[in-house]
């Protein structure tokens, strides 16, 4: 019954947040009866005007316009949990991409940063090797020194680096370089990059007569960071599907409960329709005059009750078969209560009638042709004799 489109008071919310939300009244509240209906505030439809004074009005009429009014308002609950679901798992499915696409750029911004010092880093170094020339004046024999300078030849200075830290690699990271890297081509092609002794080239682009291309360290890491981001996606849809499961075999197991309840209640309006229809008929059969009016209506009574068993009935098992079809892939094990001939089944067994049809003719016809043969034998023994 969610599966209809929803109107357009639903249509206008575009948040789960808009959404007015209802609560669930179950079958046995008293609201739900005539004698105590209260009308449900957030329901905007009007509400049955019970007119208890009207000569033309029974409790029949009633009871007709209170379980209307309920029927409309549980598919208008139906259809609203059904919006805020479908909004709330949009709000969920955009918060992962954009969560994504923030870490995402969190990782470029942090290795252009690093590219940016190493960079820094080599032109400092290489400032530091180059040293200006070192002059030396020349003492003459009074110890004055003459004009001229002698220019000595340029030492390069020795440049010590500084000391860090030695890095820690795991062992996954020194299997990861000590791996061989698969070409662009067999990444593509999702094969193994299988190489050749003594040749640059993998076995497949040996085959293709093409030199092997490979991917830089950036690439690599972006191609890692999306396969994680993707499988997180995939195991938080798969945790919500389940949570969704399991929430939709709960609302199962509460339609059964209210099916027993309206069933039990079935049988008690029933079987107190049934006395109160043999007592007329004991009345009668004592000679009680019995208004037509009221005769009438308590022959209706009985069927009043099995019409309304069977719309609620009907109700709650299309909303149970559809919740079993969506939850089929838990294997949850819950029973499928509308059990449909399927059209396969008809087919076989118009197949089986048709052969059991061709069967009796043939039986008809060697009947016949046996009769045929016993006439014609008695024939030519009359004609001898």
């Amino acid at each position: 019954m969610t599966d209809a489109p929803f109107p357009a008071h639903m249509l206008a919310w575009k948040a789960s947040t808009d959404v007015i939300r209802m609560e669930e009244i179950p079958v046995g509240d008293p609201s739900r009866t005539v004698e105590g209906f209260t009308p449900d505030e957030k329901f905007n439809a009007p509400a049955p005007k019970l007119m208890f004074d009207d000569p033309y009005e029974d409790d029949a009429d009633h009871l007709n316009k209170v379980n209307k009014y309920w029927k409309a308002r549980d598919k208008e609950m139906m259809q609203r949990e059904a919006r805020y679901k479908g909004l709330l798992d949009a709000e969920v499915e955009a918060a992962v991409q954009k969560k994504a696409r923030e870490d995402e750029a969190a990782r470029i911004k942090a290795r252009e940063e690093e590219a940016t010092r190493e960079k820094e880093k080599g032109q400092e170094l290489e400032k530091e090797k180059d040293t200006g020339p070192v002059t030396e004046k020349e003492a003459g024999p009074s110890g004055n020194a003459k004009g001229k300078a002698k220019e000595l030849p340029r030492t390069p200075r020795k440049v010590t680096p500084k000391k860090s830290q030695p890095e820690v690699r795991s062992e996954s990271e020194e299997d990861d370089e000590d791996k061989p890297q698969s070409c662009i081509y067999c990444v593509k092609k999702k094969i193994p990059c299988v190489s050749q002794t003594g040749k640059k080239v993998c076995v497949a682009c040996g085959k293709r007569k093409m030199k092997c291309e490979f991917f830089d360290k950036t690439v690599w890491a972006v191609m890692d960071g999306s396969k994680q981001i993707a499988d997180a996606v995939r195991e938080l849809v798969g945790l919500e599907r389940r949570r969704e499961a399991g929430r939709l075999e709960g609302v199962w197991y509460d339609h059964q409960r209210f099916m027993m309840e309206v069933e039990q209640r079935a049988a008690t309006d029933s079987a107190a329709a049934d006395a109160k229809l043999l007592q007329l008929l004991e009345l009668k059969s004592k000679g009680v005059e019995i208004p037509a009016d009221l005769e009438k209506r308590i022959r209706m009574e009985r069927g009043l009750v099995q019409d309304t068993l069977k719309e609620h009935t009907d109700d709650l098992t299309e909303r149970m078969d559809a919740i079993q079809q969506r939850t089929a892939w838990t294997k949850n094990g819950l029973p499928k209560l509308n059990q449909k001939i399927t059209p396969v089944l008809l087919a076989a067994a118009q197949g089986t009638k048709r052969k059991g049809d061709n069967e009796g003719n043939r039986a008809e016809g060697s009947k016949k042709k046996k009769k045929k043969k016993v006439v014609e034998t008695e024939e030519e023994s009359s004609t001898m004799c």
